[in-house]
């Protein structure tokens, strides 16, 4: 984000995980080297509002596996279509790999402009690449998520979000299959 400066009512930026970037060379700009956000904490973190006492996590040093889940639906041929999301796609994976050394081998990327069913963003393939993220997942492994379509706001039917509504994503099969609630996703990642 460079040059963002978030507005003072805002909580400072975190690196919520992902490893530090790779050092600056020696002709680097010293401004730019001091807006890096700070390191994340070491030590065991709680959720706050909403979720249980006892529900804790730690973030990752990144010292581990890297694993990519990258969704990218333009929605081609639908009412709705968007332009620029299987780019993003594309962009990030190139992103991840020359920035933070991510091997494309470890990376699901599910695009609806693929001819493999498999490699389609449909609900039960997004859903099954969520759970492959994640599988045997260990601490200080770097796991990332990117998504990029459309995506909503659904009545909260569990009582857990403040304003009623939960957060839903599109599948390319929306239609026939339904969306994907935030809830079902936190369950699962």
């Amino acid at each position: 984000m460079h040059g963002y400066t978030p507005p003072p009512s805002a909580p400072p930026m975190q690196n919520y995980g992902y490893p530090p970037p790779s050092p600056q060379p020696p002709h680097s700009n010293p401004v730019e080297t001091t807006r890096l956000p700070p390191r994340p904490p070491t030590t065991s973190q709680t959720f706050g509002h909403g979720a249980p006492s006892d529900y804790r996590f730690r973030y990752s040093d990144c010292t581990g596996r890297r694993k990519a889940l990258l969704i990218g639906i333009n929605y081609i041929g639908q009412k709705n279509q968007l332009k620029g999301c299987i780019n993003d796609v594309h962009n990030m994976s190139t992103f991840l790999t020359q920035r933070y050394g991510y091997r494309r081998e470890d990376m699901v990327i599910l695009t609806d402009d693929q001819r493999n069913p498999l490699s389609q963003p449909t609900k039960a393939n997004m859903l099954k690449a969520m759970g492959w993220l994640v599988k045997d997942a260990l601490p200080n492994d770097s796991l990332f998520f990117h998504y990029s379509g459309h995506g909503g706001q659904t009545p909260d039917l569990d009582g857990d979000e403040d304003d009623g509504y939960d957060e839903v994503i599109y599948p390319i099969d929306y239609k026939t299959a339904g969306h994907i609630v935030d809830d079902e996703m936190h369950l699962i990642l």
